[in-house]
């Protein structure tokens, strides 16, 4: 007993040893960094895996529901979910190659484009498709920090598009509504990153068949348990990614989708094995 409480007393010191000397990064901040641009620094998506995702393909221990990591390929389960403090939302139209022409990412459409208003106004509610013949698809991108069950978190961006929009409005409705008391008596509303979320999957149905969707929640019983102080580290990260999303300083890894990733829904049309 003597030797593990002695161990420990080495850790410690060491540990705040290592904190003391941590101090003189504080000069150095972020440097070496400051002649990037959003083509050095791609977020990785947080999807869906569908029945006909080519992950599920290729990996028979990979099943419909789960959520992957696009760039790392790291698995979550649908049933357990992973926590998510939104930082920043997007608003645009994703240019996609049709399924049946191979399918992947073409470009992104601001909301106000000349392409999209011309589609908007000459096509078919929700079907609109460009001169070249690709697919145009309205889409709300939500950018933040991941936080998974041993508390590492990383950037991350979740993409509606179709019927994953019903849920994104859903979920900025609410966290839209929420006020948070001040000392003085005032209320305010409260940051989009003032809050942990749980996300997790769904099995739904619409006319193209089975398909998985999000399902979010606070990731507590409610808002106060859910909310993060201003100085928490998940908060501060928040701030960061915001800032540089909105500097033009980091963007999506549009490139790690997977071909047909703007029509979930017809990925889970075929059924498969569903996790939960």
């Amino acid at each position: 007993m003597a030797k593990t409480e002695a161990k420990n007393e080495v850790a410690v010191k060491d540990q705040n040893t290592a904190l003391a000397e941590y101090g003189a990064y504080a000069d150095y901040a972020g440097a070496g960094f400051e002649n990037q641009t959003s083509d050095d620094y791609a977020i990785p998506f947080l999807q869906i895996l569908q029945a006909l995702s080519p992950q599920i393909q290729e990996n028979e221990a990979l099943r419909q529901g789960m959520i992957i990591n696009t760039v790392t390929g790291e698995i979550f389960e649908g049933k357990t979910g992973i926590a998510f403090v939104p930082a920043t939302t997007q608003h645009v139209y994703v240019e996609w190659k049709p399924r049946d022409a191979g399918g992947g990412f073409v470009g992104i459409h601001e909301v106000d484009s000349e392409l999209v208003r011309a589609c908007v106004a000459t096509q078919d509610f929700g079907n609109y498709t460009t001169p070249d013949g690709n697919e145009l698809i309205e889409t709300f991108y939500v950018y933040g920090i991941a936080i998974d069950g041993d508390d590492n978190s990383c950037e991350a961006v979740l993409a509606f598009s179709s019927s994953k929009i019903k849920k994104y409005k859903g979920w900025m409705t609410k966290a839209k509504t929420i006020q948070i008391p001040l000392p003085d008596g005032r209320r305010i509303p409260a940051p989009l990153f003032a809050h942990r979320y749980r996300l997790k999957t769904v099995s739904e149905k619409n006319n193209k068949g089975q398909y998985f969707n999000w399902d979010i929640a606070f990731d507590g019983a409610n808002a106060v348990e859910a909310r993060l102080l201003p100085d928490h580290p998940v908060f501060q990260a928040a701030v960061g990614i915001k800032q540089l999303i909105e500097a033009g300083k980091a963007r999506a890894a549009y490139e790690s989708q997977t071909p047909g990733s703007g029509d979930e829904e017809a990925q889970g049309a075929a059924g498969g094995k569903p996790v939960f």
